[in-house]
Order: C-alpha cells, then sequence, then structure tokens
C-alpha cells in the first residue's frame, strides 16, 4: 500500500482543490473540567512534603485541530506561522494522497512545540541524550496514542561526523508526520530503510496554495536544501548493501544511514528514467515473504549488492531524477487555512498532555509528577482524571487507578482505553469476590463489568482485549448469555479474526453456552490463525470434538465468522446493555 502511494507520485499532473477542503474543522476550544455528579467518588489524596513534588503551573499556548492537541511554549506569532502551515500541509497531502492523513484517532495525537526554557531536553529518551543536538524533533508512539515533538530553539544540527548544518524545526516536524502517517497506514513495521527513505522523500516536498513539488533536490533554483543525501554523501563511503538491507547485519541509524535510506528509494522511484521502478516493486513484495539476502537482490534487480552500490554512488554524485510538480488549475487554488484560535493552555491540558508524552518517552516519574501537580492543585478535568487512573494502573496501583477511572466515567470521558481498564477492574473484584451460585458471578456483577466495555465498544478504536473481556465476563456468569449478547462476542471476532486470544475464549464461550455450530466455526478459525503449537494442537482438539456432533458437521462448510482475510465490517453502535435479572 505505501509503495503504492509512492509510486503514484510519480504521475505529475493539475489538482482542483476539493471543495471540502475550504471547509476545514474550526479548531475546538479547550474543554473545561466538568463536574462529576450522581454517585460520590472519592478520589486518592496526595500528600505535598517536599516542595520539589509540586512544580510549580507552566505557561503554554493550546489549540485543538481534528485529530490533534497542540502545546506550544514557543511565541504566538511562531506558534500560529507552524499552526497555518501544518492545516495547509494537510491540504496538499489530501490533495495528492488522498485517505493518507485520515483515519480515526483514538486520542488526539499531540504536537509539542519547544520554543524556550530548554524545554526539547526534559522529552529525550535517556538512550538519546548523547545524539541531543543531532535532532530537533521526536517521535513516540503505542498502540493508543503518538506524540511528536519539535525543538525551535536549536540553531544547528550536529551530525555523526560532528560537522553541522542549519536547523530548520518544520523539515524536522515534517520526518516525524510522515512516519506517523506511515505507520498508521502498516499493519507491521516496512523495512526500516524503505520507511527512511519514503519520509525524507515526503519531508523535502514544497508547497503552496498554487503548487506542490515532489521529489526534487535542492531548492528549484540550484541551490542546496538542508537534508539533501547528495550533499550528505558526497565524501562519505556508502554503507555496505548487505549491512544496508539485510535486518541484523547493522546497528546504525545515525544522519548518514538516512541519507542513504533517503537516495536508495529515490533512485528506485525517480532516478534514471524510473528504470528500477518496476524491479523495486518486485523486490518490496518479495520481502513480505522471503528473507532480505543477496540471491533475492540479484533475482529482482540482475545486479550484485556491489554492482548496485556502484550505480547508487555515481546517482549521488551526478543525480539524475525527474521531479513531480502539481500545479492548480487555472483560476483555482488550495483554500487558505482557517484562523486558529491559541489559548492559554489549562493547567490540567498542560498536565495531561505533557504527563502522557513524558511516559511515552520513558520518563516514568517526571511523567506521574507532571499529571498530578495539576490535579493537587484541584483540576477535575475528566481527560486529566482519566490519565491518571490509566498511569496509577501502570504503576500497579489498582486501588488508587480504580478511584480515578470510576469518576471520569462517571464523567462520561471520550477515551475507549478507560473504560476497558475500569471493566478489567471492575472484573478481578467480581471474581475475587462471586456473588453468584458455584463461583460465578451474579447479574449486577456482570452488569458492573459490561457496562464500561459496552462504553469501550462504542468509542474509537475497536479494541481485541474489550471483546475479550466481554467474554470472559459472560464465561463467568451464572446466567447464560442470549444469543444478542453473544453477537457481540462475535462481532469482535469479525474485526479481530487474528488475534489467537479473543478467538480462543470466543470458542469456549460458544461451547459452554450452547452455540455448537458457532464454537465449530471459530475452532476452524483458530487452526488457521494460530501460530503457536499449542494453540494449534488445543483448537484441532475442539474442532474435532465438535465435528463429532452431527448437527454440526452437517454445517462444516459453513464460516461463521467469515473468511480472515476479509475486511472487517463497519462499525456499528453497539446494543443497549441489557437489564439481568
Amino acid at each position: 500500500m505505501l509503495f503504492a502511494l509512492a509510486v503514484g507520485l510519480a504521475l505529475a499532473g493539475t489538482f482542483a482543490p476539493a471543495n471540502a477542503m475550504a471547509a476545514a474543522s474550526e479548531a475546538k476550544a479547550a474543554r473545561t473540567t466538568v463536574p462529576i455528579s450522581g454517585e460520590v467518588i472519592e478520589l486518592p489524596k496526595f500528600e505535598v512534603t517536599d516542595s520539589r513534588v509540586l512544580p510549580p503551573p507552566e505557561s503554554w499556548r493550546y489549540a485543538q485541530i481534528p485529530g490533534f492537541e497542540i502545546l506550544s511554549n514557543a511565541s504566538q506569532s511562531a506558534t500560529k506561522r507552524f499552526v497555518d502551515d501544518f492545516l495547509l500541509l494537510q491540504m496538499v497531502i489530501d490533495t495528492i494522497m488522498p485517505g493518507l492523513s485520515r483515519g480515526n484517532v483514538p486520542v488526539p495525537t499531540a504536537l509539542i512545540l519547544c520554543g524556550r526554557g530548554n524545554a526539547f531536553e526534559q522529552f529525550l529518551p535517556v538512550d538519546q541524550t548523547e545524539t541531543r543536538y543531532g535532532k530537533n524533533s521526536l517521535f513516540f508512539s503505542n498502540p493508543e496514542r503518538a506524540a511528536i515533538v519539535v525543538d525551535f530553539e536549536l540553531a544547528e544540527l550536529l551530525l555523526s561526523d560532528n560537522t553541522t548544518e542549519e536547523s530548520d524545526p518544520y523539515r524536522g516536524f515534517y520526518l516525524e508526520y510522515f512516519r506517523y502517517l506511515i505507520r498508521r497506514q502498516m499493519s507491521r513495521p516496512p523495512p526500516a530503510w524503505f520507511e527512511e527513505g519514503l519520509v525524507q522523500i515526503f519531508a523535502a516536498m514544497d508547497f503552496n496554495r498554487k503548487w506542490i513539488t515532489f521529489a526534487q533536490i535542492g531548492d528549484g533554483f540550484g541551490g542546496e536544501k538542508t537534508g539533501d543525501f547528495n550533499r550528505r554523501l558526497s565524501q562519505r563511503a556508502l554503507i555496505p548493501f548487505r549491512k544496508f538491507l539485510e535486518p541484523g547485519q547493522t546497528q546504525e541509524r545515525g544522519t548518514f544511514w538516512a541519507a542513504q535510506c533517503y537516495a536508495w528509494v529515490h533512485l528506485c522511484l525517480y532516478g534514471g528514467n524510473q528504470k528500477l521502478q518496476r524491479p523495486f516493486v518486485t523486490y518490496i513484495q518479495s520481502l513480505d515473504t522471503e528473507p532480505a539476502t543477496e540471491e533475492l537482490f540479484k533475482k529482482c534487480f540482475g545486479k550484485t549488492y556491489k554492482q548496485m552500490e556502484m550505480e547508487l554512488r555515481g546517482y549521488i554524485d551526478f543525480t539524475n531524477y525527474k521531479a513531480m510538480q502539481y500545479k492548480a488549475k487555472k483560476g483555482q487554488e488550495l483554500p487558505k487555512p482557517p484562523a486558529i484560535a491559541l489559548t492559554e493552555a489549562p493547567d490540567a491540558v498542560v498536565g495531561r498532555v505533557k504527563g502522557e508524552v513524558l511516559r511515552l518517552a520513558g520518563h516514568g516519574e517526571d511523567a506521574r509528577m507532571a499529571m498530578i501537580a495539576p490535579y493537587v492543585r484541584g483540576e477535575r478535568d475528566p481527560r486529566l482524571l482519566a490519565a491518571l487512573g490509566l498511569d496509577e494502573k501502570l504503576a500497579g496501583k489498582d486501588d488508587r487507578a480504580r478511584k480515578f477511572l470510576e469518576a471520569a466515567a462517571t464523567a462520561k470521558v471520550d477515551r475507549a482505553r478507560a473504560y476497558l481498564e475500569l471493566g478489567r477492574l471492575r472484573l478481578a473484584e467480581a471474581q475475587a469476590k462471586p456473588a453468584g451460585p458455584k463461583g460465578q458471578l451474579d447479574g449486577a456483577q456482570v452488569t458492573a463489568v459490561l457496562t464500561p466495555l459496552f462504553t469501550a465498544r462504542k468509542l474509537p478504536p475497536p479494541q481485541a482485549d474489550v471483546y475479550t473481556l466481554i467474554a470472559q465476563t459472560w464465561a463467568l456468569s451464572a446466567l447464560p448469555p442470549e444469543r444478542s449478547h453473544f453477537d457481540a462476542v462475535l462481532e469482535g471476532v469479525r474485526m479481530f479474526p487474528r488475534d489467537v486470544t479473543l478467538v480462543m475464549e470466543a470458542t469456549l464461550l460458544a461451547a459452554k453456552r450452547g452455540f455448537r455450530k458457532e464454537a465449530a466455526g471459530l475452532a476452524r478459525l483458530g487452526t488457521r490463525v494460530a501460530t503457536e503449537p499449542g494453540d494449534q494442537e488445543r483448537f484441532r482438539m475442539l474442532a474435532a470434538s465438535f465435528e463429532e456432533d452431527p448437527g454440526v458437521a452437517e454445517t462444516s462448510s459453513v464460516h461463521v465468522v467469515g473468511p480472515i482475510d476479509e475486511p472487517a465490517p463497519a462499525r456499528r453502535p453497539g446494543p443497549v446493555l441489557p437489564e439481568l435479572k
């Protein structure tokens, strides 16, 4: 898919700005504290015994645009220029690569602009302190959210050979933004050199409201541009292709490795009359099923590693390529980005956003302190409470996590993972003290667990763990689920047909509750998707036991959950949680 996007850019043409672009969404105002009504929840108390535990409030500017939260301590003018450029960039991407920048974002991506006070340093992972001055941007992600941190203070970048070049914070941001977009499109990571090469090409894009230039080296007027691979590699030896292309051969990920990734992917896509595009496509596709070896390389390109190294060396010295330019039709142009109101960031927002990004960067204690400070000062914003609850859960402090998450759920926080973890905690409590016969859960306990899980089911993103917990809860219930209840579990299997844990729990639930035909279909699915020998054997035994039932055997050709390669169906609203009697 990514290669198709990249090669699609090889066809230059005109663009006609869509009307939808002119109707860009207005930024949402910062959320104010939502009072918690209904049941009174006693929240944890923090005792402040040392002034260092409670840092003073920080002054940051804040803006929300669809899918992103922007926190900036750069000047107001610098922040507005950045936001305007970012909104225009999104329009550009929608024009030449429709769909790449779209998609459900479970938690708004955090963009942190550091403009004073050495703010960038606090987010730098411990293992990257030695390369501090070689980068002006950071990218973090986990399955729920992502963050990009940009340094507007650094004047020069220190390269791997101790030379310097001008620091361009915009290019630094583009690198990490396109990395974020690429990874969001992929079910598994692409080869590191391929991702880096694409990111470097995308980051070098030049654009305004009337034209877009893609894959251009230099500034178009004979001058150099920050990050050009021919400039960075002109006096350097290349990394041998065996180390460069084959996983595990080299751990190098510095300035010149990135430049070589840029040069190699640029050559294959846009250099030498694009003669390498077809073999490059074949090579990339082959890497899905074969290891990277010189034999595979020769099969695809018809050249040895050494021969291609010499060709790449020549391309760096005398770059012969075709840049792509997209021009607006006469009298048309991309709309001017909408004005975004910057506000003084509320204390709760600063603590939450900074805290969660610090957590992604590996600074656990600093993250906790950042979130605790506004809480101690009286902030009770639902998003802050949810973030605190999730952080306490991660730290293994389940009692404190439960109180924060209960309060956040009561305030109807819009975060699926908060409801998932609350459901997990309620299930653990119910299992510790089952109120039904024979150690099973009674109706009230089942309802208490399913309520937050069904809420999580309606919020993005879909989560396999939500459906797994629903299945486990019904398996422990003293009351059997009705067909409509079991259908909710099957919905999860259709969305996550390769999640072995979910498929197993659904199979066992179906078998225990009398859905024999469905259990047989699920067991057959499990035998196809399980990769561990123990799981495969367990599914085979289950499938064999179900096939012994004549009623089930007659329907052995029926795919209960559909072929595993079918796309997941569109999400539908979750049913109202049934009243259990």
